[in-house]
């Protein structure tokens, strides 16, 4: 013979199941955004650094540089180049001309910008705007 079960149980009750902590699931969906952001960050800064601004402008093309300095001649990485509309008030430099390799010259008038690397070499003859 079997013995009851103690007063306020039920035998036929299945036991719950633990209930998982819930910061965790939230901080997993909190560290995979975070984590999505930084690389989306990551790779638009490399693309417009290799293949936008300098890297697409052509000779009649203005630009705005974010960081340089008006110097006779503009360091690889020192400036941020963005195209930018010729009228506007942004607009720094207008390209003069651009040839392939970091080896180009440009004529006194002009300040030269280079830039190489992953097949992209050129050289940028800038017209100082402002």
């Amino acid at each position: 013979m079997t013995t009851p079960p103690p007063p306020g149980q039920n035998p036929y009750r299945q036991p719950a199941a633990p209930v998982p902590a819930r910061g965790s699931s939230v901080k997993r969906v909190l560290r995979g955004v975070v984590t999505v952001v930084v690389a989306g960050v990551v790779v638009y800064g490399g693309y417009t650094t290799w293949f936008g601004g300098a890297a697409t402008a052509d000779a009649g093309d203005c630009l705005h540089a974010g960081n340089a300095s008006a110097t006779a001649v503009i360091s690889v990485g020192d400036p941020e180049f963005e195209i930018v509309d010729c009228g506007s008030s942004e607009a720094q430099f207008k390209v003069a001309g651009r040839t392939s390799g970091t080896d180009g010259t440009c004529d006194s008038q002009y300040q030269r910008y280079t830039q190489g690397g992953a097949g992209r070499d050129f050289t940028l003859c800038l017209e100082r705007l402002k």
